[in-house]
């Protein structure tokens, strides 16, 4: 028997019963559907998780401490130096690796100021570790005098002559134009008060972007490492403390990795050179971790679902067998083959498996569009996400149980006797 002769007669026959296979159909509807949308559910969980997080920083960036137990465990203490950093950067999947100091001045504009948070890295690497700026640009290579203010500190500068208990006050606070106004950088805290020391001159500055206020702390800016090293031995000197000579150590570094799989290999490396790590990415697997429970016992409820399904195809076809024994009979004299008779019922229940399956997935993207209205309702982006290879794999999945459904009962329909067949009435 040709294909598509079979295919005519599987349809024809479906449609000749059209109430049985609508109810039927329906199932495997509900059965799909129920499996597609749970997972959506898990799967929206994890980027909902991802969205929390890549709110705080990147998830393929990994902060590096200087170690703290080495000389407990009877070994030299691993040097955060520029060697090892450049040991760092030949470590495979890394993609940008940059020192990091941290550190406070007062930032001038006119005869305000305002509090100056700065974290100094190499400019070329403030991009790839995923600053966003909503003014201007980040840091390049090749700046010096620049920097990237912090989201809200051109909003809060103040007179320093005023005193502590009232500068603060909403009413005494200056908002400055970050983009055109021009800006000074003192290492002394005591600037515009009357204990300023007159001899200490302030650093000019250019800012050339302002930090999206959703990208992690407002507060802090951005400057070149080398311009931040400066300010320090500047504040030093002025305090009179000793200026460290020769080779740099750092208390802290950042390592961008490529690809967010490759950051526990990544910190792994880094770990056995004998560093402190830590990464967003850890605490995006713990989140994971805890909600793996749910999304399995979601899963699970739309496996039962799918298993009323193939329940009810399995119920189908062998109530059509019954019904159609005669026909089996007259197939088998005429010359129809036992994989023929085989084939022609698996394929029946092959088709309904795939329209259970397609207008399943079909349904899902309904359900899982008012699902995620009402999450942004309470707030949250995304409480179900259905991608490409979910929405292929339902209906995949859907067209397998009807096929294994009907397996049994189509084995029944081969093994029928085709002179008992003929006479059954």
């Amino acid at each position: 028997m040709r294909m598509s002769d079979m295919i005519r007669m599987a349809l024809r026959n479906l449609w000749k019963r059209k109430l049985r296979t609508s109810l039927t159909v329906l199932g495997v509807i509900i059965g799909t559907a129920s499996i597609v949308v749970m997972v959506s559910v898990g799967i929206g969980m994890n980027m909902g998780f991802e969205e929390q997080l890549s709110q705080i920083g990147s998830l393929t960036v990994i902060d590096v401490y200087k170690p703290w137990s080495n000389e407990q465990q009877g070994r030299e203490a691993a040097k955060l130096d520029l060697a090892t950093l450049e040991e760092m950067r030949q470590i495979d999947g890394v993609e940008v690796v940059t020192p990091v100091i941290n550190q406070y001045f007062l930032l001038v504009s006119g005869r305000y100021v305002a509090d100056f948070s700065v974290t100094g890295i190499l400019p070329e690497a403030m991009e790839p570790l995923g600053y966003q700026v909503v003014q201007g640009r980040c840091l390049q290579e090749g700046d010096t005098q620049n920097v990237v203010l912090g989201a809200t500190v051109a909003e809060n500068f103040y007179n320093p002559k005023l005193s502590a208990q009232v500068r603060w006050n909403s009413e005494n606070l200056k908002t400055v134009d970050p983009m055109n106004d021009k800006f000074q950088i003192s290492v002394d805290y005591n600037y515009g008060t009357n204990n300023a020391n007159k001899q200490l001159k302030n650093q000019r500055v250019n800012v050339v972007g302002v930090l999206d206020p959703n990208s992690g702390d407002s507060w802090s800016s951005v400057m070149p490492i080398d311009e931040v090293e400066k300010l320090v031995e500047m504040q030093q000197k002025a305090n009179g403390q000793k200026v460290k000579k020769g080779a740099k150590e750092y208390d802290t570094a950042k390592v961008k990795v490529a690809e967010m799989d490759d950051v526990d290999q990544v910190m792994q490396q880094i770990q056995d050179m004998g560093f402190e790590c830590s990464s967003l990415k850890q605490s995006l697997d713990a989140m994971q971790e805890t909600s793996k429970m749910l999304r399995m016992v979601l899963g699970a409820i739309g496996a039962i679902s799918m298993i009323v399904a193939a329940i009810s195809i399995t119920n189908t076809m062998v109530m059509s067998i019954y019904e159609r024994t005669r026909e089996i009979g007259v197939m088998k004299v005429i010359g129809a083959t036992l994989p023929d008779i085989r084939n022609l019922f698996l394929m029946e229940a092959a088709f309904i498996g795939l329209m259970g399956g397609v207008l399943g997935v079909v349904l899902s993207f309904a359900v899982s569009r008012i699902v995620n209205f009402i999450g942004m309702q309470t707030g949250q982006n995304t409480l179900s996400y259905i991608p490409f290879w979910l929405a292929a794999l339902g209906i995949g999945f859907a067209t397998l149980v009807g096929i294994l459904a009907g397996y049994f009962p189509a084995r029944r329909a081969m093994k029928l006797s085709a002179l008992a067949a003929i006479r059954s009435e």
